[in-house]
Parts: C-alpha cells; sequence; structure tokens
C-alpha cells in the first residue's frame, strides 16, 4: 500500500520555546503516524493567534502552496480543530498547486483513524454521524461564501443551490444513521437492565487512548482483543468476565474508546452507544500510563470527559499502569506507595493484578 505524503501545518506562539512546542505537537505526530506513517513535512508558523480567515497569513499559504507541488503533497493537516470557512479558503487556495489536495484538521484526522479502525457495523455508524456532525458547519459555511460569489442582490447562484441540495441531503442521512443507532442504543439498554435483573456487578475501563486499556482488559478476562501502542487502536465496547480473588463472584467488565485531549463534544457524543457501558458502570477503572510523562494532564483530561459525560461521582480506582516502562525514579516513588482508590500494575507483566481484583471486590461489596 503506498503511503501518503502529508504536510503538517502548526502555529506556535512567539513566546513559546521549541523544546515546549514539540511536546504539545507530539499526540499529533503520533495521530499522523497512527493513521498513516507515511512521509511528513512540518510546516511552523510563529503568530500570536491564528488568521481569522485562513488560520495561516498569506505568506505560509505561498510557501506551502509551493511545497505542495515541490513535495507532491496529498494532505495538508491544520492542527488545530479550524473553522469550515478557514479549512475552505485554504482548500481552494492550495487547489492550484494539487486539485486533489485534502485540507483537513485534528478532527478530520481522528475521524479518519477512527474509520480505520472500525470493526462493528455500530463503530461504523458512531463514525458516520460524528462525520456528518463535523462537515455540517462546513456545508452551511459554504453556503455563505458561495451566496456572497453569486452577486446580484436577492439572486441565488448555482453553487448557493446545489450547497442547498447537500444540507437536505445530509440531514436525511443524519436522520437514518441516527434511527439506526437509536435501534442499537435500546437493544443495549435492554442487555444493561436484563445484567442488573439478574445481579451481575460491571466495571468499566476507562482512560486516555494508549494507557494499556485493552491489555489490561485482556489479562483481567483471559482475552485476546486487538491491543497495539497506537491511538484509537480500540473503538468499539468489549465485554468480558472477572472472578474476583477468594469470591465465585462473577463481574462483568467493559473495555471502551480511549479519550484524547481536545476531543469535541460532537465526537464524544456520537460514541454515547458505546460509552454506555461506562455510564451504567457500578464502578469504573481509570488507566493510567505511569511512563508518560504527562501523566497528570491526560488524568485531568480523562477526569473532565467523565464530568462532562455525567459519571465523575462513580467509584473510581486509579490504576497506575505501565509500571514496567517507567523510569527508576518513578519507580521509586511508587514503591513507597500511593493513595487509597490507586493501585500500581503492568498489564504486560501481571504486576498488581491479583491485588487490583481484590481492590475491585472491596470496592463492590461496599455498594449496595
Amino acid at each position: 500500500m503506498k503511503s501518503t505524503t502529508i504536510l503538517l501545518v502548526d502555529i506556535v506562539h512567539p513566546r513559546i520555546s521549541k523544546e515546549d512546542s514539540a511536546i504539545n505537537l507530539k499526540e499529533t505526530l503520533s495521530l499522523i503516524e497512527t493513521y498513516d506513517g507515511g512521509k511528513l513535512v512540518e510546516v511552523f508558523e510563529r503568530r500570536v493567534e491564528p488568521h481569522p480567515g485562513t488560520y495561516i497569513g498569506s505568506g505560509k499559504i505561498e510557501e506551502i502552496s509551493y511545497l505542495i507541488q515541490k513535495k507532491n503533497i496529498e494532505i495538508v493537516i491544520i492542527n488545530t480543530i479550524a473553522k469550515p470557512t478557514q479549512l475552505y479558503e485554504l482548500l481552494q487556495a492550495f487547489w492550484v498547486s494539487n486539485p486533489t489536495i485534502q485540507v483537513w484538521d485534528r478532527v478530520d484526522l481522528i475521524l479518519h483513524i477512527f474509520s480505520k479502525h472500525a470493526r462493528t457495523a455500530e463503530a461504523k455508524l458512531q463514525i458516520d454521524l460524528a462525520k456528518m456532525r463535523h462537515m455540517g458547519p462546513r456545508m452551511y459555511g459554504l453556503a455563505k461564501t458561495l451566496g456572497r460569489q453569486a452577486g446580484g442582490i436577492g439572486g441565488r447562484g448555482i453553487g448557493e443551490t446545489n450547497v442547498e441540495l447537500m444540507k437536505r441531503h445530509w440531514r436525511s442521512q443524519m436522520k437514518q444513521v441516527k434511527d439506526e443507532l437509536a435501534k442499537l442504543t435500546t437493544h443495549h439498554k435492554q442487555q444493561l437492565e436484563r445484567r442488573r435483573r439478574e445481579g451481575f456487578k460491571t466495571v468499566s475501563i476507562v482512560g486516555y487512548t494508549n494507557a494499556g486499556k485493552t491489555t489490561l482488559f485482556n489479562i483481567l478476562t483471559n482475552k485476546k482483543n486487538y491491543a497495539k501502542n497506537e491511538l484509537f487502536a480500540t473503538l468499539d465496547s468489549a465485554v468480558g468476565h472477572i472472578y474476583l480473588t477468594k469470591s465465585t463472584t462473577k463481574v462483568m467488565i467493559t473495555d471502551t474508546i480511549g479519550f484524547i485531549q481536545d476531543l469535541p463534544t460532537s465526537l464524544i457524543d456520537a460514541f454515547k452507544s458505546t460509552l454506555m457501558e461506562s455510564i451504567h458502570a457500578d464502578a469504573l477503572l481509570h488507566v493510567i500510563d505511569v511512563s508518560d510523562p504527562r501523566m497528570n494532564e491526560k488524568k485531568r483530561v480523562v477526569e473532565q470527559i467523565l464530568t462532562d459525560l455525567g459519571i465523575h461521582d462513580k467509584p473510581i480506582i486509579n490504576v497506575l499502569n505501565k509500571y514496567d516502562a517507567a523510569t527508576s525514579a518513578d519507580k521509586s516513588a511508587l514503591d513507597k506507595g500511593v493513595p487509597a482508590k490507586m493501585i500500581v500494575v503492568s498489564a504486560q507483566t501481571g504486576k498488581g493484578i491479583e491485588e487490583l481484583k481484590e481492590m475491585i471486590g472491596a470496592e463492590l461489596s461496599s455498594r449496595p
């Protein structure tokens, strides 16, 4: 399969150092690697704030247009959640250099990764819905732009009329996808209700993407679900069960999509069906990568998303994972002990797994 040549555009504030900007860019580079891993060209512009119309200045547009032609760039990725009009203006500017050029923002990149990893019909529907929600504002922005280009007073250009047709088709398609997802959601709710009636306790694994959630799920349930060192390797909700230590009690456990910084509300909403397992769980395991220098920042991101979902007040066990990959200094600190409702584990080596089961059992037994 031919790799894609991608150009990444990032705006850096004049007061931010190269080192700090590289740290901020690391996650986006990981996303691009997950999507394709092809040739990458990076372009930076030092600005206090983005250009309101085109995100980058006219000089940088000329520079990128030249690079698109010289290096056969196929996709330009803007490292932000861009305005629809900004993406459209950039697309128009770059068409001259490559008529097939694609201009994406950060959300587009995530959605394409989602499409790559979708396995089930439900995940594919959720991605379709997220794409439609993301594309909707672009059509409305496009209609305004074409309306201005149409000219005349009270007149309607051909382009504007076509956009109106596109918008009607978009609304119709969105309704169809929502209806199909609603059926799956109803089925999900019935399953959850049946588990409750049968007395099953449920625990849901949550966390930042690539924190090791699926590896932990596999070792707890003796399953072999797809787990890889890349972002958003898991999109579908997986359900298994564990028998708690010193008990014959069977507990249902689920693995769900990982979270990420600046994840738009529209994407979270689109995956509400998958996240329903977490919303209705009796307790949550928040998996945290202790080998990650941005551990605390990512922990706060997950906590904020849990708050947005209205499930921040559920019983939460913080699972400090990847002990085996932590630095010697971090291991030394962790070995001295951690606060209550936290436990150090390694899903790769099995360290702390039996103790985690005991902690889950204690948490669930304290709840009615």
